[in-house]
């Protein structure tokens, strides 16, 4: 067989331990068994297929930037793989990458959460498998338990992610508020579709950013592509294809929306979309029995974006979600989304439905699907759309436009622990020097534009140097820098991790193992595992196979992670969590030894309502030896505050004092 080009080798054979006859697929050298009755698509030879995560095939070759797709797909994930060369493949900023050694068997236990996706990169041969899977993730484990690899691979290391520049802030802030006409696709168009279509009536745009219900591949959709087509004067409509009725538990039903709101908002952020964005999830079409659990589910959802200071949509049909939310406009027992898109196939691109008083929804809150698996063409570019008519006002901001990506250190070298934080309207880094005694003074600019791009900002002195230093993801490239502190501000960057961090959630700083030297941790988005990255104390830290678990599968089960340095007088660094399912914040004491308090081991510090909290920094602010907190109180239609919560040095926080408002 050719090892190069897009050929696979396919033959039938019984498997005694299995109800039905398996196909053997051989691509590039790496081999799998997958049920015979799975479609085999060759990429190469249908660039423009569809690629489908709703049905069980086999995709060979990279998907097409143009794939011809319904308009409106929206299905359960069901058991598909792509496989592809390391080579020209697109990057996936919306699902995680896990790396499999040459020779080593792939994983057995796959991510169990929403997304139900996740790319592979099997280095024996050089080829990435990026499968999808349902809410059962046993076959697709059978499948990958069979791969192997033969004489005919040609080995590879993973190649690090091309560094992508995002334009600066603030043209790249993806624009919310819009009237006019606008479309959806199932995958979105390429750069070069978009460019096309420029030509269109259409200026705005909806994309699937991922879910459990996402049935079409998404190889153009990246933060850059994101920020490319804002630049362009596109407004997009980020759309998260979340559970639907049949699936949602009548007793979990609302925390299962707020699942989804968090799932949605890593991905949001992920792209681009700051805070203040509306972020719509896909219901599709349901019977009334269903009509209680789907409100709960979607009081779950609003709730969520709200605390987490984005706007929310629904999008549902017009006779179902669309009514059934109206019927409970004016409850106060549930939480009510921000702007509703109706599907009403009747034609009429403006706002009106039938199944919407004139009352609700009325200030610029409005999107209406008008027709739906139409098929345009403009500049020479087809594609299957819906058609949508918008009417959403820009969010509204009063005092500050919003601060996000809190982290707090010294600063400008006073010896006094200072707030750093994104102003989301600019991209700019703002320094709140601190007093010492718990408050901060006026701001002062300490990095122009582009800060919107940088996730997981962490502080501490991680060279040695006595001054702190700013640590941070680059959300195009995937790439960990390290910003050295000059006693005035982040010095000139400098790369410490290479593509792949973008893998890694809630990173923190903080002294782990005793040695006098900052150590970094993260947690692990395809594993749910805590890891240590040892700090060498030059600006490096030890990466790759030489990071240690610190903590088993669960924690990306916490929302927020910050070491707010020694809370308990132990002289030892700590970590704090809140825990997205009882929005309560928990102590895990450290041990010095590169170990934590875990499980039943940790301490509850902070009842539920946690989870109200958008952001919030750890730090000593008073000097006295013990970690403090800082935290933003989200407030929907109004400012979010800025608390101080002082350490009591027994492990817990005293009564939360407000410092500022406008956040």
């Amino acid at each position: 067989m050719a090892v190069i080009g897009l050929t696979a080798m396919v033959q039938h054979s019984a498997d005694a331990s299995a109800a039905e006859p398996l196909t053997h697929v051989e691509y590039r050298g790496l081999s799998i068994d997958v049920p015979a009755g799975w479609r085999l698509v060759d990429l190469e030879t249908d660039p423009n297929a569809c690629v489908r995560l709703d049905q069980h095939a086999v995709y060979l070759g990279h998907p097409g930037a143009e794939q011809f797709c319904p308009g409106h797909l929206i299905a359960a994930k069901t058991d598909a793989i792509v496989l592809e060369p390391f080579t020209g493949a697109a990057p996936r900023e919306d699902v995680p990458t896990v790396n499999v050694p040459a020779g080593s068997p792939a994983p057995r236990v796959l991510p169990a959460g929403d997304a139900r996706e996740v790319r592979l990169a099997f280095e024996g041969a050089g080829v990435y498998a990026t499968v999808s899977y349902g809410s059962s993730t046993a076959a697709i484990e059978k499948v990958l338990g069979s791969a192997t690899t033969s004489s005919a691979a040609e080995p590879q290391t993973v190649p690090t992610p091309r560094k992508r520049a995002l334009p600066s802030a603030p043209s790249a802030i993806p624009g919310t508020g819009y009237t006019g006409k606008a479309f959806d696709a199932c995958s979105a168009p390429s750069s070069g579709a978009m460019a096309d279509w420029a030509s269109s009536p259409y200026r705005g745009v909806g994309i699937y950013m991922g879910g459990p219900s996402r049935a079409c591949s998404q190889p153009n959709l990246t933060a850059s592509w994101v920020a490319e087509q804002s630049v362009r004067g596109w407004h997009l409509l980020p759309i998260y294809a979340g559970l639907q009725a049949a699936s949602i538990s009548s007793i979990n039903a609302t925390s299962q929306g707020r699942s989804a709101a968090d799932a949605a908002v890593d991905l949001a952020q992920g792209l681009g979309f700051v805070t203040g964005t509306v972020l719509y999830t896909d219901m599709e079409a349901y019977s009334s029995a269903y009509r209680t659990n789907v409100l709960n589910f979607l009081s779950g959802w609003s709730a969520r974006l709200h605390e987490l200071r984005y706007r929310s949509g629904v999008y549902s049909s017009s006779s179902s979600g669309i009514k059934d939310l109206s019927s409970v406009y004016s409850s106060t027992a549930l939480e009510r989304p921000d702007v509703v898109w109706s599907a009403n196939w009747n034609g009429e691109a403006n706002t009106a439905d039938m199944n919407i008083p004139a009352g609700y929804w009325s200030e610029h809150q409005r999107v209406h699907q008008h027709a739906g698996n139409v098929t345009e063409s403009y500049g020479g570019t087809t594609i299957n759309i819906d058609r949508d008519y918008v009417d959403v006002g820009a969010a509204v901001t009063t005092g500050n436009p919003g601060m996000t990506k809190l982290a707090a250190g010294d600063f400008n070298g006073d010896g006094r622990k200072d707030l750093v934080a994104v102003e989301v309207s600019t991209g700019n880094l703002w320094l709140y020097p601190g007093t010492g005694t718990g408050t901060l003074t006026s701001r002062v600019l300490i990095g122009t534009g582009g800060w919107n791009g940088m996730a997981n900002l962490a502080v501490g002195d991680l060279n040695s140097d006595g001054k702190d230093d700013l640590v941070g993801t680059e959300v195009a490239s995937g790439k960990l820098y390290l910003y050295p502190g000059t006693g005035s501000g982040p010095g000139r960057r400098k790369e410490i991790g290479s593509g792949g961090w973008n893998g890694i959630n809630n990173t923190f700083v903080g002294d782990f193992t005793g040695d006098g030297r900052d150590d970094l941790g993260g947690v692990g988005t395809s594993t749910g595992k805590l890891y240590l990255y040892r700090g060498h104390g030059d600006g490096t830290i030890a990466a790759g196979s030489s990071r240690t678990e610190i903590g088993s599968s669960g924690w990306n089960g916490m929302d927020k992670i910050v070491s707010p340095g020694d809370m308990n007088r132990d002289r030892r660094d700590d970590i704090v969590a809140t825990e997205k399912s009882t929005g309560k914040l928990y102590l895990y004491k450290g041990h010095g030894n590169g170990t934590i308090d875990a499980g039943p081991s940790r301490t509850e510090i902070g009842s539920s309502g946690w989870n109200g909290i958008s952001d919030y920094a750890g730090g000593d602010f008073t000097g006295d030896g013990t970690g403090d907190l800082v935290a933003v109180k989200s407030q929907p239609g109004a400012t979010g505050k800025l608390y101080f919560y002082k350490g009591t040095g027994k492990g817990g926080l005293n009564a939360r004092i407000e410092i500022s408002s406008g956040w």
